[in-house]
C-alpha cells in the first residue's frame, strides 16, 4: 500500500510543483489529438495510437478495433468484458475465481504481456475501471514488432480520458440488481492556457446472484497536461485501482472418473449457492504512474516518449479448485482446503518512438524508428495455516464441517456440511523473487512504390534476461531465514522480421497481405524449475477494408493461419504429481495450428443510427506433438477457443416526436467450446485421459432505453433478457455461470 500511495503521491506533488512554474502567457495552446469518431464512428477513418505510427488504418495490414467511449456509455458497460464484446473474434476464456475476465482472440489467451493502458503493459490480474475510459483498441495478429514478446492473438490497449481546456465533466449514479450502486465523477478543465487537468473517480459496493459474495472497488485517476511550447507536449496520469471482494469458483465440475479425469459441468447446484467459507477474501490493489511526452521536430517530423511504472498487490485467502469427486455410493463429496498467497509485482518501462515523413525521388515513406525497454520484479509469497489444535500446517490446510482439519470433505447435497468454522491464523512460509527484464529495437517503413500499391516492412530485435530466483524460506514469521537461488541467469535474444502488402483500389476500398514470424520468450519454468525453450510464431494474414455510405459505415474482412513451433501453457501437475496452482510452472505442449476468418461490419449509416456487428471463425488445434507418455493429441481441438462467435449492437436516438428518447439492443454469442483440459497420450501413444469438459454455445441479449434532457440523461438496461445459462471455465475447476436477467440503471449529469 505505501508503494501504491508513493506512486500517486509522487506524481501529484510533481505536478503541481510544474504547474507553479510554467510560465504560460508566451505559449501557444495545443489540442489534444484524438479519434474524431462520434457514436460507434468508423475505425477505418481513424489513427490509432496503438500502432506507434503515423500510419491510417486503411494502410495497415492489419485488423484493428476501436470502441468509443460514446459505445461504452450507451452501453453502461460494467466491465472490460462488456466493452471487448463489441469486437468480432475476442470472447471472454475464463474468469478465474471471479477475480478477473481472461480474454481471447484467435484462438491464444491474453496474458500480461496483452493487456495495455495507454501504451504501457497493465497487470491482468484485476477487473479494470472503465468509465474512465476515452477508447478502446483492439490490434488483432502479430504485434511482436512493436510491443515485443505478446501472444499471437493480439492486444487490447486501454485509453484513458485525457485533459480538456474548457471546463465540464459528469456525475453519475448507478444502481442495479441484487445492491449494485456506483457513484463516477469526471470533471476537467484549463488551469492556464498552456495546462489543463482532469479528474476521474469511482465507487462501486455490490452484491451478487450468487450467496454471500461481495465486492468493493475504488477508483481514482487525476491527469495532467502541459504545452511546454508550441510543438512540446506534457501529460502525466496517475491510476489508482483497489478492489477489495469474495473470491468465487462458482459452482465447479463434477469428477465422474479421478483415473481419467473425466468431469462435466455441476448442473446439480443452484447457480446462487455458494459451498466456500464465509471469510475469505481477496484485495487487489494497483497503482500506476505515467508520463507522456510528445515533440514535434518540424512538419514531418515527431517524437513520443512514454514511461510507466506500475505497482500491484494481491493479498488471497480462500478456497479454490472445487471439484466434486463422484463416491461409490453415488454421492458428491469436495476435499475443501484453505490457501493463502500475496503476490507483488512491479514492473517499470520506457519507450521512445520517432515517426518522419519524407520522399526518396518519387517514393513517399513513413518510417517508424523505436525503442523499449522493461523491468519486472515479481514477488510471490506462500504461507503456513495454523490447525485448530495449534500446530502449523505446511502448504493447504484442509477445512471441513465447522473448519474440520482431520477432514476436509463436504457433500454436494446436505448444505449443513458446508459450515465454516475458525478463520485460521498465517505466517509467512517462503518467497519466490522472479527478476525479468527486456529491451526492444524497431524499425518500420511505408513505402509507398505508387499511389496505390504500398509495402509495409520492419524489424524488430528482442532481448530477454531472466534473472536468477531467489527464493527466501521464512520460521513462522520470524526473521529467522535462509535465501537460496533455484534457477541460474537465462538470457535470449531474436529477431521478429514483419513485411504486409497494401493495394488502395479507391481511397475507400484496399486489400492486403501480411506475414509476421515473432520470437515468444516463454516466461515461467518447467516442473523441474528450467527456463522453457522460446516458441516461434508465424501468421498469414489477407483481407480488406472497404468505406460505405459516404465513408460513414466500415465494412471489413480478415482470414488468417498462425503457427506456433510449441505452445506454452500452464502445466496441469507439478514434480510431486500434484495438482498445479502455479501459475508460473509451466509446459511446452507442441506446435498448434490455428486459422480462421473475421468479418466485421462498423459505423453510422444514419446520423442518429450507430451499427456494429461482426462474425469469427476459428478452429485451433494441435499439429504436431511428442509420441510420448504424457504428450498431447495431434487433431485435438485447444480448450477455452470457440469456433464461432458474433455481435451485434444497434442504437438509435430520435430527434423528432420524442426528441432525446434512445433505445438499442446488443447481442453476443459464444459457439460451442471445451473447457478443462486437452487429453493426454500414454507410453504407446494412445489416448488415456478424458479431460475435456463439453460447453454448448449461447447467446446473451441486452436491451436499453434512455432519455436524454439538457443535461441530464436516464438510462436503463436489461441485460441477458431471456435468462440465459451458462458458464465460464477457467481449466477444470473455476466453473463461474454468467450472470442471469438482471438491471442495471443509470442517471447522469453534464457538467
Amino acid at each position: 500500500m505505501r508503494k501504491n500511495a508513493a506512486a500517486i503521491g509522487l506524481i501529484t506533488l510533481s505536478v503541481f510543483g510544474f504547474g507553479q512554474e510554467n510560465k504560460t502567457d508566451s505559449l501557444n495552446v495545443r489540442t489534444i489529438e484524438d479519434v474524431k469518431l462520434h457514436k460507434a464512428g468508423n475505425p477505418n477513418k481513424a489513427k490509432t495510437f496503438t500502432t506507434k505510427s503515423n500510419l491510417d488504418v486503411m494502410e495497415n495490414p492489419q485488423a484493428t478495433a476501436i470502441v468509443t467511449h460514446e459505445i461504452i456509455e450507451q452501453q453502461q458497460a460494467q466491465q472490460l468484458s462488456d466493452v471487448v464484446r463489441n469486437v468480432n473474434g475476442m470472447y471472454i476464456t475464463s474468469a478465474r475465481g471471479g477475480s478477473q475476465d481472461s480474454f481471447g482472440a484467435r484462438g491464444y489467451t491474453f496474458g500480461n504481456e496483452n493487456i495495455y493502458k495507454n501504451g504501457a503493459r497493465i497487470n491482468s490480474g484485476v477487473f479494470p475501471e472503465v468509465s474512465g475510459m476515452e477508447r478502446v483498441e483492439v490490434l488483432k495478429g502479430g504485434a511482436a514488432i512493436l510491443y515485443g514478446n505478446v501472444a499471437p492473438g493480439g492486444i487490447i490497449n486501454m485509453i484513458t480520458k485525457k485533459p480538456l481546456f474548457h471546463q465540464g465533466g459528469s456525475v453519475a449514479l448507478s444502481a442495479g440488481s441484487w445492491d449494485n450502486y456506483k457513484v463516477a465523477l469526471d470533471f476537467y478543465d484549463g488551469l492556464s492556457k498552456s495546462s489543463a487537468f482532469r479528474v476521474n473517480g469511482a465507487f462501486e459496493d455490490k452484491g451478487s446472484f450468487r450467496d454471500n459474495i461481495t465486492s468493493q472497488k475504488y477508483y481514482f485517476n487525476p491527469s495532467f497536461l502541459f504545452n511546454i511550447s508550441d510543438k512540446t507536449q506534457l501529460i502525466v496520469e496517475g491510476d489508482y485501482l483497489k478492489n477489495y471482494f469474495t473470491p468465487d469458483f462458482g459452482v465447479g465440475t463434477l469428477v465422474l472418473d479421478t483415473k481419467t479425469s473425466r468431469s462435466v459441468i455441476n448442473d446439480l447446484l443452484d447457480i446462487r449457492k455458494n459451498a466456500g467459507a464465509d471469510f475469505q477474501y481477496q484485495n487487489a490493489q494497483m497503482a500506476t504512474s505515467t508520463i507522456t511526452l510528445n515533440h514535434q521536430i518540424n512538419t514531418n517530423w515527431n517524437l513520443n516518449f512514454v514511461g510507466s511504472y506500475q505497482n500491484y498487490t494481491k493479498d488471497f485467502f480462500g478456497n479454490e479448485r472445487m471439484q466434486w469427486n463422484l463416491q461409490n455410493n453415488g454421492s458428491y463429496l469436495w476435499n475443501r482446503s484453505l490457501t493463502r498467497t500475496y503476490n507483488e509485482q512491479n514492473y517499470g518501462s520506457l519507450q521512445a518512438n520517432l515517426n518522419g515523413e519524407f520522399k526518396t525521388g518519387q517514393i513517399k515513406h513513413k518510417l517508424l524508428f523505436g525503442a523499449d525497454a522493461d523491468y519486472l520484479q515479481s514477488d510471490n509469497y506462500t504461507y503456513f495455516l495454523q490447525r485448530q489444535n495449534g500446530s502449523w500446517n505446511n502448504g493447504a490446510l484442509v477445512y471441513g464441517t465447522n473448519g474440520n482439519n482431520t477432514s476436509g470433505n463436504i457433500l454436494l447435497t446436505d448444505e449443513a456440511t458446508w459450515a465454516s468454522g475458525y478463520e485460521p491464523e498465517t505466517a509467512k512460509q517462503s518467497l519466490t523473487r522472479t527478476p525479468t527484464r527486456r529491451v526492444g529495437v524497431y524499425l518500420q517503413d511505408l513505402v509507398s512504390i505508387t499511389e496505390k500499391f504500398k509495402l509495409l516492412a520492419g524489424i524488430r530485435w528482442s532481448y530477454l534476461e531472466n534473472m536468477a530466483v531467489l527464493k527466501t524460506n521464512y520460521q513462522f514469521d520470524t526473521q529467522n531465514f535462509s535465501k537460496t537461488s533455484t534457477a541460474g541467469k537465462l538470457s535470449k535474444n531474436a529477431f521478429s522480421p514483419r513485411v504486409g502488402l497494401v493495394y488502395e483500389w479507391t481511397e475507400n476500398f484496399m486489400t492486403f497481405a501480411s506475414y509476421t514470424n515473432s520470437f515468444v520468450p516463454n516466461t515461467g519454468n518447467d516442473v523441474n524449475g528450467k527456463s522453457l525453450d522460446p516458441s516461434v510464431v508465424d501468421q498469414w494474414e489477407v483481407g480488406f477494408k472497404k468505406n460505405l455510405f459516404s465513408n460513414t459505415l466500415a465494412f471489413n474482412a480478415t482470414a488468417y493461419q498462425i503457427d506456433n513451433s510449441n505452445l506454452a501453457q500452464m502445466a496441469a501437475f507439478n514434480s510431486a504429481g500434484q495438482v498445479n496452482t502455479d501459475t508460473n510452472i509451466k509446459e511446452l505442449t507442441g506446435k498448434t495450428r490455428s486459422r480462421g476468418v473475421e468479418v466485421d461490419i462498423t459505423g453510422n449509416p444514419l446520423p442518429n443510427l450507430s451499427v456494429i456487428a461482426g462474425y469469427s471463425y476459428n478452429h485451433m488445434t494441435y499439429l504436431e506433438t511428442p509420441n510420448t507418455d504424457g504428450s498431447f493429441i495431434e487433431g485435438e481441438r485447444i480448450v477455452r477457443t470457440p469456433m464461432n462467435t458474433a455481435n451485434a449492437s444497434v442504437f438509435y436516438t430520435f430527434d423528432k416526436y420524442v426528441k432525446g428518447l434512445k433505445i438499442g439492443a446488443t447481442a453476443f454469442y459464444t459457439g460451442n467450446r471445451y473447457g478443462g483440459w486437452n487429453n493426454l497420450k500414454d507410453a504407446n501413444g494412445n489416448q488415456k485421459t478424458d479431460r475435456l469438459i463439453p460447453m454448448n454455445g449461447f447467446t446473451q441479449v441486452d436491451f436499453s432505453l434512455g432519455y436524454q434532457y439538457k443535461k441530464i440523461l436516464i438510462q436503463g438496461k436489461l441485460a441477458n433478457v431471456f435468462d440465459v445459462l451458462n458458464y465460464n471455465v477457467h481449466e477444470n475447476y473455476s466453473v463461474n455461470p454468467i450472470m442471469p436477467r438482471n438491471y442495471y440503471l443509470t442517471l447522469t449529469y453534464k457538467l
